[in-house]
């Protein structure tokens, strides 16, 4: 529970803009990732031995994983573009790149499983991959109170 109060303080503190009327997604990454550092560093509490291993891939992760996160944010933009004027061909070519975007985070996340594993107890990996997730969905989900549903063109 404690955990779940510092991620809400994340988003809600460092991203006072995701609350306004109209969603915005200037980040400031570097808080954000200096934030998120910090509570998974509190949350894993890893030994010395275990943070050497741990934390070169944990960057090397991260770096992976903003690629995917940029993308993320520039398909949520174009949802904020088309909102009231959605086309099937425009719709069809967003789903495509959401699915990619999932496909893409699997694959990641299944290979930084594998890296992680080979050093650390998988109770270590799945605490990690567990918080990253519940990072992910508070993140998302603080933007998508806020995003106006698509409309249908009318016809």
């Amino acid at each position: 529970m404690k955990t779940l109060v510092k991620m809400l303080a994340i988003f809600f503190f460092l991203f006072p803009p995701l609350l306004q009327a109209q969603v915005s997604l200037d980040i400031d990454m570097n808080k954000f990732s200096t934030a998120k550092k910090a509570l998974v560093k509190e949350t894993l509490q890893l030994t010395e031995k275990e943070s050497t291993v741990f934390w070169p891939l944990y960057e090397e992760y991260q770096e992976a994983k903003l690629i995917i996160f940029n993308r993320h944010v520039a398909l949520i933009r174009e949802h904020m573009q088309v909102r009231g004027n959605l086309s099937d061909k425009k719709a069809e070519a967003m789903i495509n790149e959401y699915l990619r975007l999932q496909a893409d985070d699997l694959k990641l996340k299944q290979a930084h499983v594998k890296k992680f594993s080979k050093n650390l107890p998988y109770r270590r990996v799945y605490r990690f991959f567990d918080l990253e997730d519940r990072i992910e969905i508070g993140f998302f989900a603080a933007i998508a109170e806020e995003l106006p549903i698509v409309e249908e063109i009318s016809k």
